[in-house]
């Protein structure tokens, strides 16, 4: 059975940047079932799949914008060491995870320790790169009215 509208569809794929260092978080297997043309997927994904066969392994190149956006050198922000909760365990040229006061998580690259601030790069590590995405189509099958339903009320924000 092809991949195409209302067929229930499961890979498996990595990510990696074409021309340079992908970051670890890139660095796995990744696994997705969704209901082609109706579950929110990532479109370049989906695209790739379409009219492939359980079993065939495709290949596609991921341009910037459509992966992790343009790198963008206004996210390049000084930071005061005082707002920072473990200033000793900055390292230039590596990620820095924080959790704000409200729970929410915040990752930099750590660019440069100054005296006392940081010169913190809010760009996502795969920002203005290149992927390569390349996936299995692990199943496919007919979908069934319970799948095509579920997915017309997660798209109604019924979950």
């Amino acid at each position: 059975m092809k991949v195409g509208t209302d067929t229930v569809v499961k890979v498996q794929y990595t990510l990696q940047v074409e021309d340079g260092v992908t970051p670890p978080e890139l660095g796995k297997i990744f696994e997705a079932e969704f209901l082609f043309g109706r579950d929110p997927v990532i479109p370049v994904l989906e695209k790739a799949v379409f009219n492939h066969e359980e079993g065939e392994e495709v290949e596609v190149s991921i341009p910037p914008e459509q992966a992790f956006g343009r790198y963008d050198k206004a996210l390049i922000n000084e930071i005061p060491l005082s707002q920072i909760s473990r200033p000793d365990q900055l390292k230039e040229g590596e990620m820095y995870h924080e959790i704000t006061p409200m729970g929410q998580e915040v990752r930099f690259m750590v660019k440069e320790i100054r005296e006392n601030s940081v010169l913190a790069d809010f760009n996502h590590p795969a920002a203005g790169k290149h992927l390569k995405l390349k996936a299995r189509i692990v199943s496919v099958r007919a979908a069934t009215s319970f799948d095509i339903l579920r997915a017309i009320n997660a798209s109604r924000g019924g979950g």
